[in-house]
């Protein structure tokens, strides 16, 4: 028998529907991750580097961007030099190019570049043994502030071992992240990552006490908490060790084991609030120590754009708009990692979105795989275009001497810190209020699915229009129309799409479950659970191509739904039939309630439109509307 619920204090049992769903994202090649230093945040964040179909939004690359007043970089623990003359040359080179801010990595892998007296105490190793007899952290400091550069010691949390358990947990074996399968760590190709579990009480007290000796001993601007997050639950879903599950089902009646999350929606979220705070009562103890120790530094955090949890998906289990909002932290710094502006510019409006000016944001820039130095400008100017406070830049080797003399002739051409950026804050119009609504009407005579919308169902239909560009500027410039109707079989679904140039509608996918997204192209997302958290996606161009998926799984899911397209006069149309039983547990009837959003991609204007406003991506489904059926 489950006991009944009991609310956590200042925490509902559900959550609103302002809140964005994590997309589950493709896992990039092990060769990358271990040729490439990672980028903070480690596998899941480079993760969001990879092209996606839930974020397209027009690039806005420009010239004449105001400087950027913080201008960061990540220096990974590999890059610090053993030699000390070595380290401050790494720091000149850094100012002749203006950065202001570094982030050095002073705590890899469960060991520190610096002599700790808190790890020796635990009978764990007190440094990495090639920074032995030598001071890294102090000398970075001392160069840095000669040269009026902050300095952010940047500690990776709970990621403590590769293929070794590490120094931690070979002290503490207790302390680790167990899955649900009573495994340690998790397996990714040929290689096994190994965490530690926040809600072990252990675990906040030593890395409280660590960061304490740091703020005491030196002369540190900031804190910085990257891997302060649970693993992506695409690699592993933890932490179930038999002392948290029993911690669970003593308070709440069930075993977390025991937990689905569409028989058991409640209790599952609450599973995810209660392994969430674990994290938050980490990020807080910091907080408090710096807040006491050393008044004015700052405490910032990289994190996933989409890494809270929210409704019945655990994301990455951190929950930064908390932090942002209750003050825990002074800065943000979302990983915005992606090869095109314009993915980094959708993933930097949703941490604007949700951190609503608590905290000043600034854009994470991924330094890699970019077509030279004009790739990093454009990323740089995209985001100080859409009014990030600052950048910082992921990482060091990937900073070329032509790199650096791009920086300083553009973005970072001014050498004094005037304060943050003063480029205009980006204004998102049409926050969500209450869910928009549209109503399918039953018919006995279905329509051809010969995308000519023509058959005098559609002449009797709602139509419904106002799509709403996803980067917030507004109404779209070239309008869309959408109408629905169902019968036993199937829901039918029609789109009129306004174009003065349909000659030049752009379409060149042609096989199943391509990229049909990045064509001119309309796209379904139906949450018929109506849990704001999973959904399916349908998508067709002007060729009539189809790709589908299901958000659990992924596109390798394959539905026997029907499209057609054709050109008009204005424009162009489409119609879908997608059978009910393949996207529902039982059919629908009068008053059944679905959620779902429709969207346009527009190539020629770079419009990317919905006809529920979600903000930075098509994939929001806590942002959809609702279908009504008559």
């Amino acid at each position: 028998m489950v006991k009944q619920l009991q609310q956590l204090p200042g925490q509902p049992l559900t959550t609103g529907r302002g809140i964005i769903i994590l997309s589950i994202l493709s896992v990039l090649s092990l060769i990358l991750l271990l040729t490439l230093p990672l980028p903070p945040g480690g596998p899941a964040a480079a993760q969001e580097s990879q092209p996606s179909d839930s974020l397209r939004v027009p690039p806005q690359v420009g010239t004449g961007t105001a400087p950027a007043a913080a201008r960061g970089v990540w220096i990974d623990v590999k890059s610090i030099p053993s030699d000390p003359a070595a380290i401050r040359a790494m720091v000149q080179r850094l100012k002749r190019a203006n950065f202001n801010m570094i982030f050095p990595e002073v705590f890899y892998q469960g060991s520190t570049i610096f002599f700790s007296e808190t790890a020796a105490s635990e009978g764990i190793q007190p440094q990495l043994p090639r920074f032995s007899g030598m001071d890294p952290l102090a000398i970075l400091i001392d160069e840095a502030h000669k040269l009026s550069i902050e300095v952010h010691a940047w500690f990776s949390m709970f990621y403590v071992g590769l293929n070794a358990p590490g120094p931690v947990l070979t002290r503490h074996p207790e302390w680790a992240a167990i899955d649900r399968h009573g495994e340690i760590g998790y397996k990714q190709g040929v290689n096994r990552f190994y965490w530690v579990c926040p809600m072990h009480p252990g675990v906040r007290e030593y890395y409280t006490r660590l960061i304490r000796e740091v703020i005491q001993k030196y002369d540190v601007d900031g804190i910085h908490l990257d891997y302060i997050r649970y693993p992506d639950p695409t690699l592993g879903d933890f932490c179930y060790s038999p002392e948290h599950r029993e911690e669970f089902r003593a308070k709440y009646g069930i075993d977390p084991l025991d937990l689905d999350p569409e028989a058991n929606p409640e209790e599952y979220k609450l599973w995810n609030k209660v392994r969430a705070d674990a994290v938050t009562s980490v990020v807080r103890a910091i907080a408090g120590e710096l807040r006491q120790l050393r008044p004015g530094a700052k405490l910032s955090c990289a994190v996933a754009p989409r890494g809270m949890p929210i409704e019945l998906n655990q994301g990455l289990l951190q929950d930064w708009p908390e932090w942002a909002s209750k003050g825990y932290i002074d800065l943000l710094i979302p990983m915005t990692y992606s090869s095109r502006p314009n993915e980094m510019r959708a993933l930097l409006i949703w941490a604007q979105y949700f951190t609503r000016g608590a905290v000043p944001v600034y854009a994470g820039i991924q330094g890699f795989g970019l077509p030279g130095p004009e790739g990093l400008l454009a990323q740089v100017n995209s985001a100080l275009e859409q009014g990030a406070k600052g950048v910082v830049i992921f990482a060091y080797p990937y900073l070329t001497d032509e790199c650096l003399a791009a920086l300083r002739a553009g973005p970072f051409a001014e050498a004094e810190r005037k304060g943050e950026n003063d480029h205009p804050p980006f204004e998102h119009q049409g926050p969500p209020g209450p869910p928009r609504m549209i109503r399918a009407t039953r018919v006995d005579t279905p329509p051809v699915i010969d995308g000519l919308v023509d058959d005098e169902v559609w002449q009797a239909a709602e139509w419904q229009t106002d799509f709403k560009l996803i980067t917030g500027e507004g109404d779209a410039r070239e309008q869309t129309w959408v109408a629905v109707c169902y019968d036993d079989s199937n829901l039918y679904i029609a789109f009129r799409m306004a174009d003065d140039r349909p000659d030049l509608i752009g379409a060149s996918i042609t096989s199943r479950d391509g990229p049909v997204f990045y064509d001119d192209s309309v796209e379904v997302f139906l949450d018929t659970a109506h849990t704001h958290s999973f959904y399916y996606h349908f998508a067709v161009n002007l060729f009539g191509t189809q790709y589908d998926s299901y958000s659990r799984i992924g596109p390798s899911w394959n539905g026997t739904w029907r499209a057609g397209a054709a050109t008009t006069g204005s424009g162009w149309s489409a119609e879908m039939a997608i059978p009910l039983a393949e996207v529902a547990k039982s059919p629908p009837v009068a008053g059944t309630i679905w959620g779902v959003n429709f969207n346009r991609t527009m190539l020629r204007l770079q419009e990317f439109s919905g006809w529920a406003f979600t903000p930075g991506t098509f994939h929001a489904p806590s942002f959809f509307g609702d279908i009504m059926f008559d």
